[in-house]
């Protein structure tokens, strides 16, 4: 008997870390990736607020962050679908950092403890809160179906090696959608001008 397996040229495959937020999984290329910083309320590395937005004080240097929770309205979408759908089964979103996703004090402990996957996009860079924070692995990238094309934030989508379907973030969405790229290039330009 003769096998023959065709792979379509429009699938990629790249190194990719895994991270979780609210119970769901999502994968962060490699490349943008920067360093990892696990945030604690007491500690040297922790979240602090200017002008309501969320910072982290880095060797010396604010980092603007953004919560992916928030960005990708995953507590909203919970409440909507009922507190038990989308959890992992698997009790990973109960030891996930402390922050719980179901709207109790968790939401309170998510704004100073939390993983944050410092990336970076051209010379802009920033940090993306995530509650768990998984291994890297190689994923093989297919394009997202045409009805998500629209958003910026997802670059594509990844079966993992468990079977669960995940959706590929894009580094660049991710900053522009919190609008952090604009104010940074802003910022960029006034200090020129100076």
């Amino acid at each position: 008997s003769k096998v023959a397996v065709k792979i379509p040229l429009a699938l990629a495959i790249v190194s990719a870390l895994i991270v979780e937020c609210a119970g769901e999984r999502f994968a962060i290329p490699q490349l943008s990736v920067v360093e990892l910083v696990r945030a604690k309320g007491g500690s040297e590395n922790k979240i602090e607020r200017i002008k309501n937005t969320p910072v982290l004080r880095l060797r010396d240097r604010l980092l603007p962050l953004v919560n992916l929770r928030q960005l990708l309205r995953l507590d909203e979408t919970k409440a909507r679908s009922g507190n038990g759908r989308g959890r992992a089964s698997d009790g990973h979103a109960d030891h996930a950092g402390g922050a719980a996703a179901d709207g109790g004090d968790g939401a309170d402990r998510s704004e100073t403890d939390g993983f944050i996957v410092v990336s970076q996009v051209g010379t802009y860079s920033f940090g993306i809160i995530v509650d768990q924070v998984y291994d890297t692995e190689e994923i093989v990238v297919k394009p997202v179906a045409k009805i998500l094309r629209n958003i910026p934030l997802f670059s594509g989508n990844t079966i993992l090696g468990d079977g669960r379907v995940v959706m590929i973030l894009d580094p660049n969405g991710v900053a522009s959608a919190s609008g952090e790229i604009a104010l940074a290039e802003g910022d960029h330009a006034q200090i020129e001008k100076e």
